[in-house]
């Protein structure tokens, strides 16, 4: 709770010991600063060879064949057997910007059929074997991910042509924004739709049909001419016969939090890294625009409705309520404080309100009360402009952020308003954040509950913690020595790691974990690296297969049970975990999110006997190893305990691998990984060629 919490960071005073004599530490202190040093030497000497984007790839130069390839600053050669780790991750990198990232955005290759382990580059490649991208809808989050691990490579390499690669991903990730035309309105991607039988591309984002099999949420694109839209949007797609088949371009829109987690961590990292003061100043005006436009509601009077306030609290903040002795009784809230983001679509889009508000919203736009005779109705017409099944709404909401319930909401708001103020430096951000953020709504304290609220392994959704930790990584990052800074790091320690994430063998989580809290505080980080570093040397394609791309393989539980490691086992759920998955929550009446995890036994692999004589799977009893996982499109946001990955079809969808490359490129950054350290790509001559 937020006294425990001050006085945490009043007694370490930033890290460094308060002395006799000295000022207490300023409570209130901001100092909000870059992550990454913002300028370091070139690595390539100016008469060495020059620095290069995609391993492997090759160029003809005034008649010499060059092949970009690893090299070594510190001993002036080409590395001939580099380390396999280092390796893998150039191919991963080199796999995504040629086959999985059109236009820079970020999805999953579908292919036409099976796509075996062995199948080499030069076939799965092809486009006659690709169908279609999948996972779009969360291209936002995925890119913001991929700049995040093009930042921290560049970070490590320095050359100019990392540097580029780097800018190049921003400018993809800020057009999500700038699509909108809607000030702090993030797309969840942008694409091209051609008729049913217009031609295939893996270079660009394209649908194919009409406006019946269009979504609700896809919004016509008004402004074709803007910077960085592709020119296939103006002038069509190649047929392949020497004409064009033009279409209409849309954004997706209907976006998550999850999304827009993907800006919050990397924007913030790349700001000072930019050498453009125009891109950087659009960043800050969509980043700050998105925090001003949230609207705020009140739910008020619950202590006269203790009945419905129960099933308010176990619906919206989760019924599985796990808090310390000391936490902030969350039960004793009289009024719920939301913000919420307003959505835009085709029934409204001319009602619309496009502006950006002057400041961040204090004043309630809609008042909920307990003690009136209309709760019910006015919080069940709430829950319709919630749910993205009733879509579209005049009164749409994308989502929402529950800032004096549900620690998570209570960091990221706390980050953004941190966000807005070292993007600005406006006083106004930073009195929100102290003020209202955690003098009024106690946001700190409910951020100290952040993992109180878990479901059984058998039910819980794991993507909520990574779009949690991320941002609480990168807010601690972004603060030098403060109160608040410790404040964070201490939710860190005891929340993120010792209630969640100390058994899972995440390697984003263990890098995040073991880079913000200090050593000598944290009570896992020599766990952390080591499982950091031996689940980034295991990531591979499927078992010892390693340097091949990760997809839907098909992976026998029994394959998986013959390999797992001897510390791990199989676990049950107890009856109270399996009753509390399938009773799920009830509002209002209703019986919601209830996941019934049992089914009629029938022998497979890992199977668990319940009492009524049905069965369910059982779990590992801690993260398996990356080789041994179940598909995912991102591994460390999906159940680490998952035995076995059944499939019809062997390989047919390729993840873009950025769970590899972006936790190992923040591990070289703070030394956890050294083999390979301070080598680069650079063209290397490589024969003869004819221009």
């Amino acid at each position: 709770m937020h006294a425990r919490l001050l006085a945490f960071g009043l007694l370490l005073g930033g890290l460094g010991l308060h002395c006799r004599g000295e000022d207490p530490p300023d409570p209130r202190a901001l100092p909000v600063q870059a992550v990454l040093p913002t300028e370091a030497a070139a690595p390539l000497p100016a008469d060495g060879p020059t620095s290069c984007p995609i391993y492997q790839d090759e160029r003809c130069q005034a008649g010499t064949l060059e092949v970009c390839d690893i090299y070594d600053p510190s001993a002036a050669t080409f590395v001939d057997a580099p380390d396999p780790l280092l390796r893998r991750v150039f191919l991963y990198d080199r796999w995504f910007d040629k086959y999985m990232s059109p236009r820079g955005l970020t999805a999953e290759r579908v292919f036409t059929g099976a796509m075996p382990v062995d199948t080499p580059e030069s076939e799965w490649s092809k486009l006659e074997n690709y169908s279609r991208w999948a996972g779009e809808g969360d291209s936002a989050i995925w890119t913001g991910a991929a700049l995040v691990s093009d930042i921290f490579r560049y970070a490590n390499t320095r050359t100019e042509a990392d540097y580029q690669r780097m800018e190049a991903r921003t400018r993809a990730l800020l057009l999500d924004f700038e699509v909108t035309k809607i000030p702090g309105y993030l797309s969840r991607y942008h694409f091209l739709q051609l008729p049913a039988d217009g031609p295939r591309s893996d270079q660009l984002m394209l649908q194919h049909g009409d406006e019946t099999t269009l979504s609700v949420d896809a919004m016509p694109i008004e402004d074709l001419t803007l910077e960085g839209l592709p020119e296939e949007y103006r002038v069509g797609v190649d047929d392949g016969a020497g004409g064009r088949v033009t279409g209409t371009a849309y954004w997706e829109g209907d976006v998550s939090i999850d999304q827009y987690t993907g800006p919050m961590t990397a924007f913030p990292l790349v700001f000072n890294l930019l050498r453009d003061e125009d891109l950087k100043a659009r960043i800050a005006y969509q980043m700050t625009c998105y925090l001003k436009r949230l609207q705020r509601i009140e739910v008020i009077n619950l202590k006269k409705n203790p009945e419905v306030s129960n099933e308010l609290y176990n619906y919206f903040a989760g019924a599985g309520l796990n808090l310390d002795p000391d936490d902030f009784d969350l039960r004793s809230l009289d009024t719920l404080v939301w913000y919420i983001h307003p959505g835009v679509n085709r029934e409204n889009v001319g009602t619309y309100d496009r502006t950006c508000p002057d400041r961040v919203s204090v004043t309630p736009t809609r008042v909920i009360d307990a003690a009136s005779d209309d709760f019910l109705l006015d919080m069940l017409t709430l829950y319709t402009d919630l749910d993205r099944n009733r879509r579209p709404r005049e009164n749409q909401i994308d989502h929402f952020y529950i800032v004096s319930l549900r620690g998570g909401d209570a960091s990221h708001l706390m980050h953004l308003a941190a966000m807005a103020y070292y993007f600005t430096g406006e006083e106004h951000y930073r009195d929100f954040l102290f003020d209202e953020l955690i003098g009024n709504l106690h946001a700190l304290d409910v951020a100290d509950t952040m993992m109180a609220f878990r479901n059984p392994d058998w039910c819980f959704r794991f993507y909520g913690d990574h779009i949690t930790y991320g941002t609480h990584w990168q807010f601690i990052q972004m603060l030098g020595p403060s109160v608040l800074k410790d404040q964070l790091i201490d939710v860190m320690e005891r929340e993120v790691w010792q209630k969640a994430m100390w058994n899972h063998h995440n390697a984003k989580a263990d890098v995040m974990y073991a880079s913000s809290v200090p050593a000598e505080l944290a009570t896992g980080h020599d766990a952390a690296v080591e499982s950091l570093v031996a689940q980034l040397r295991d990531f591979g394609a499927l078992g010892d297969v390693k340097d091949a791309p990760r997809r839907t393989y098909d992976i026998d539980p029994q394959w998986v049970l013959d390999n797992m490691p001897s510390n791990i086992s199989v676990r049950c759920p107890t009856e109270e975990e399996r009753k509390f998955c399938e009773d799920g929550v009830s509002l209002f009446g209703f019986q919601v999110d209830g996941s019934n995890i049992g089914y009629e036994c029938d022998g497979r692999p890992r199977e668990c006997a319940l009492d009524d004589g049905r069965c369910a799977q059982g779990l590992a009893s801690e993260g398996l190893p990356s080789s041994l996982r179940a598909y995912g499109d991102f591994i460390w946001q999906r159940s680490p305990f998952t035995i076995g990955d059944p499939r019809a079809v062997d390989g047919d969808k390729q993840s873009p691998g950025r769970d590899l490359t972006e936790p190992y490129w923040i591990a070289r950054h703070y030394g956890y990984i050294t083999e390979g350290k301070g080598q680069v790509l650079a063209w290397r001559p490589s024969g003869t060629c004819a221009d």
